[in-house]
């Protein structure tokens, strides 16, 4: 019907329904000649579909040439007042959150009935495809409807419908019509045949008919929704001028252009009120009998209202279902918008309007932007993938955000997970097996250039010249926004065989992962890069990634025993190959393993066979590294005053130009003088540790090393108790946990809630909090497997036996 009709699916959909009582003249016309109706068939027709219309003139009345009603003619001659149109649909009875967006429409009522402004009171609701926004506005209208005695006219734009026949459209009102879209003109006369103007006074041009239905309006209370509105030239025309009539549009797009509106913006339901609606769909009793079944369909449609309602339908209709069953068949991505179908509603076919509508460059970027593998991306990698340069590719994405097929996010964007599928489908669909592959590899290929540039600027003595990146600090910055996607491009490129691209990403990280130790997985990326250079027959390039993924286990993970395992296989390939830089950094990190776990010998001897590598290769930043472990391992055999020399000599070096960048300069100097606060802490000095610890936290705050601020403020608070500031010392402690949750570093959070339990227990009124803290400090050392971890087990089940 719609295509032999010219009319769209929903406008027909809405009649069948009785939601429009009174469809205009024309439309109904075309659905006659559609049907083929001729004779009385067809003047029951049309005389069905007009049951809100004036009878014809009198036979005294005067004959009128149509399109001839005059402009200085008072049209109250023409339309009689007591006809008062009721044409919303049928509200919804199952609408949920959405009561803050509602709240908002009944604001602007009571605005527009007591005539507060000049002229109509305008909202524009948009948003997405499938959010609802004709079900709130409906609902909002039924609402308060009752403040506009004089009527409610509804009008569908059709400025979401696409070309049946695939071609792009967009609406011009100065050329063609697009196929199911609403002229201004033609919506015009269906408004004003609802006020009761006859067909044989209806005036012929555009303007005319605009003119008369602002007179007409001019001294009424009526509320207008315009529904589906494509753009501002669609809307501007039919706005009415009395400042007691409230309009009401609903768009995908904000329709920025209409001066004077206010915009009411729908996004995804919140997962209460997304409960909220399966339940009214299903019945209270599914919901509660599997309530995570429930919660995961909330979060496989996406939170999305019109995915949501169709997988209701779905189980309304199979009773016999349970929740379960449809979450399987939603969980493969494969087939979610096929099984998102029920009737005439689809996910799928709501997207297709609005991609049809794309111009080709911004189709082009929304296909292609669904290989972007991370949550969220900037203009730069969507010009990346779809092969555009960034200003086309921001312009293509600022479009594809009006059309409600990306959601912004500050600066950047992100899909709805239903419509990244969707734009993969598309993608598969629309363009070639080349160019998908060319898309692919031109994006990672992109991503492992610019995350290796900007890992390089990081590097003792980078230069800028030919890099992108001002200097270090927008380099990282760049690198944490993107974390989503350099790391996946790097595993894609291990995936497909590039080598060579993999090591030299691997390497680049090195200084960065200094300076960003607990933001990214670096095992996975060093471990990479082993794999890589193995695979390329490059001992030197493993010898490097061996050292750099030891240090990742054991410093990152606290995984001390794979660390060592990787550090020996390092050292011995060094020694093999004879790369004597390489051999220091293995004894070095080994040295710090040792420190940890209680071989203080070793590593006091480790830790000076680095130096003197160090010292031969005249490598100075080397030599200060072997030199702090070197201070530490002394440490622990006791020798606290010769560690204090060691440090404070080495945070010296720190202080002058290491060659590090300033970020670099700031983390070494952190971390050496926590090393020096140990020296005094285990010399007993504890007001001078404490003031090395509370230094050491703000010189790790200005880096923004949350690992490192955790460690000094545990140190800290652990100096602090010794000094007897019992409640400094636990508010420090408290904060120290909260830090080392967000990295997280469960080892070092068992020690810290350890450290509270003590302070809280020497408290008989905080016993219990006591117990508490050790139960959750036990938890934690749960999931660990190393031998400081066994032993601070053993020692919380004795503390929680005894107590």
């Amino acid at each position: 019907m719609a295509e032999r009709s010219g009319s769209s699916v929903r406008s027909i959909r809405e009649m069948e329904r009785g939601r429009v009582r009174s469809p205009q003249r024309r439309t109904a016309v075309l659905l006659a000649d559609a049907l083929d109706l001729d004779g009385s068939d067809r003047v029951e027709f049309l005389a069905a579909a007009r049951t809100v219309r004036l009878p014809p003139d009198g036979p005294d009345r005067p004959e009128r040439p149509t399109g001839a009603v005059p402009r200085d003619v008072v049209p109250r001659d023409v339309v009689p007042r007591d006809v008062v149109p009721g044409e919303l649909p049928s509200a919804v009875r199952d609408l949920a959150g959405r009561s803050g967006e509602l709240a908002a429409l009944r604001a602007l009522a009571g605005e527009a009935t007591a005539g507060q402004t000049g002229t109509a009171t305008l909202a524009v609701v948009h948003g997405p495809p499938g959010t609802g926004k004709t079900s709130v506005t409906v609902v909002a209208g039924h609402q308060f409807s009752g403040g506009f005695p004089d009527g409610q006219l509804f009008v569908d734009l059709g400025g979401a419908a696409a070309d049946p026949g695939g071609a792009v459209q967009r609406g011009d009102p100065g050329g063609a019509p697009v196929p199911g879209r609403v002229e201004p003109a033609e919506a015009l006369a269906g408004l004003l045949r609802s006020l009761g103007l006859p067909d044989d006074r209806m005036p012929a041009s555009p303007a005319e008919r605009a003119g008369l239905f602002r007179t007409l309006t001019r001294d009424r209370r009526l509320l207008l929704v315009l529904d589906n509105a494509a753009d501002e030239a669609q809307v501007r025309p039919l706005l009415p001028a009395g400042r007691h009539c409230l309009v009401l549009v609903t768009s995908r797009r904000p329709l920025t252009g209409l001066a004077g509106a206010v915009r009411v913006p729908l996004g995804l339901l919140d997962p209460e009120p997304g409960r909220e609606l399966l339940t009214s769909i299903v019945g209270a009793e599914r919901v509660a009998a599997e309530p995570a079944a429930a919660e995961q369909l909330v979060r496989l449609c996406g939170r999305l209202p019109l995915a949501l309602r169709i997988a209701g339908n779905r189980l309304a209709t199979r009773p016999q279902w349970s929740i379960a069953r449809l979450v399987g068949q939603l969980r493969d991505q494969r087939r979610r918008l096929t099984v998102l179908t029920a009737g005439d509603l689809g996910v799928r076919a709501a997207f297709e309007v609005s991609y049809r509508q794309l111009d080709p460059v911004t189709a082009t970027a929304f296909r292609r932007a669904s290989l972007i593998p991370g949550a969220d991306f900037d203009a730069g990698l969507v010009a990346a993938a779809a092969g555009c340069d960034e200003e086309t590719a921001g312009q293509a994405a600022e479009d594809l955000v009006d059309a409600g097929l990306l959601l912004p996010l500050g600066d950047r964007y992100r899909f709805h997970d239903l419509v990244r599928l969707y734009a993969h489908e598309r993608l598969a669909g629309d363009e070639s097996a080349e160019q998908r592959t060319g898309a692919h590899d031109r994006l990672v290929g992109w991503l492992l250039h610019r995350t290796e540039q900007a890992g390089a600027m990081f590097s003792p003595g980078a230069r800028r010249p030919g890099n992108p990146f001002d200097d270090h600090r927008e380099a990282g910055a760049w690198l944490d926004r993107e974390s989503g996607n350099w790391p996946a491009a790097l595993r894609d490129a291990a995936r497909q065989g590039w080598h060579a691209d993999v090591v030299r990403v691997a390497r680049a990280m090195h200084w960065y992962s200094d300076a960003a130790t607990h933001r990214h997985s670096w095992d996975e990326v060093f471990s990479l890069g082993v794999t890589a250079a193995r695979a390329l027959g490059s001992p030197r390039d493993e010898a490097v990634l061996l050292n750099f993924l030891g240090w990742a286990r054991y410093y990152c993970r606290e995984r001390n025993a794979d660390g060592l395992a990787a550090l020996e296989q390092a050292l011995e390939l060094a020694r093999r190959i004879g790369d004597r830089r390489e051999e220091a950094w293995a004894l070095t990190y080994s040295a710090s393993i040792f420190v940890r776990s209680g071989r203080a010998g070793y590593a006091v001897d480790s830790a000076r066979q680095a130096v003197a590598l160090f010292r031969q290769l005249g490598y100075e930043l080397g030599e200060a590294t072997a030199a702090n472990v070197h201070g530490s391992a002394l440490a622990a055999l006791g020798r606290y005053s010769e560690a204090a020399d060691v440090h404070r000599e080495v945070l010296e070096f720190y202080r002058r130009e290491s060659g590090l960048s300033s970020t670099g300069a700031l983390v070494a100097q952190a971390a050496t003088t926590m090393a020096l606060g140990a020296d005094l802490a285990g010399g007993r000095d504890w007001p001078a540790a404490a003031a090395e610890y509370a230094r050491a936290r703000t010189l790790f705050r200005r880096c923004a090393a949350t690992f490192g601020e955790a460690g000094a403020a545990y140190q800290y608070g652990t100096a602090l108790r010794e000094l007897g500031e019992v409640g400094a010392a636990t508010e420090e402690l408290r904060q120290a946990l909260a830090l080392f949750a967000g990295v997280p570093s469960p080892w070092w959070e068992a020690r810290t809630l350890h450290a509270l339990a003590a302070l809280a227990g020497a408290d008989k009124v905080g016993s219990a909090d006591a117990r508490l803290l050790r139960q959750r400090a036990l938890d934690r050392c749960g999931e660990l497997d190393a031998p400081e971890a066994r032993s601070l087990r053993a020692t919380l089940l004795r503390e929680l036996a005894a107590e």
